[in-house]
């Protein structure tokens, strides 16, 4: 894909980001289209879906959000979704790229024109950093404290 770089920057948003996303999303780009291969996001692994819905990718996002609390007393399933979460996190910024793309048309408007649209539709909400830290406290009150709570009022009452 020509232009790649430039239009990845406008995407981005961020100029420090280019070496770190360039290199994966052109693993990522098979024929010009989205394909799965293994790339690593440490910030994905570690945040799971505040990293995607930092990077305004909703829909996954969504669904690492819901299996993380649906699976949170299984044991060893929040470390295995930080692994999917990690291994995949740079295909779909991949596919979140390319459907930019098509909405921006591409292939029928000035280099110009289609950065524009990338930086509209691309780009980050600086706000999830504060609302990650709110959701990750709360679901450790939740997960611990409270419990422990109840565990103590019971072997109080007994």
């Amino acid at each position: 894909m020509k232009n790649l770089k430039e239009l990845l920057l406008a995407h981005l948003q961020k100029d420090n980001k280019i070496y770190t996303y360039l290199p994966r999303v052109e693993a990522n780009l098979v024929n010009e289209k989205p394909n799965f291969n293994f790339t690593w996001s440490w910030w994905a692994f570690f945040f799971t879906w505040a990293f995607f819905l930092y990077r305004k990718m909703y829909i996954p996002a969504f669904i690492f959000f819901v299996v993380n609390l649906a699976l949170a007393a299984v044991p060893f399933s929040g470390f295995i979704i930080s692994i999917i979460a990690g291994s995949s996190a740079f295909y779909f910024y991949t596919s979140k790229f390319y459907s930019d793309l098509q909405k921006a048309d591409y292939q029928n408007r000035s280099l110009e024109e289609v950065n524009k649209d990338l930086a509209k539709l691309g780009g980050y909400h600086t706000w999830v950093a504060i609302l990650a830290i709110i959701v990750y406290i709360s679901l450790l009150f939740f997960f611990s404290i409270v419990p422990g709570v109840f565990a103590l009022t019971i072997y109080t009452m007994s």
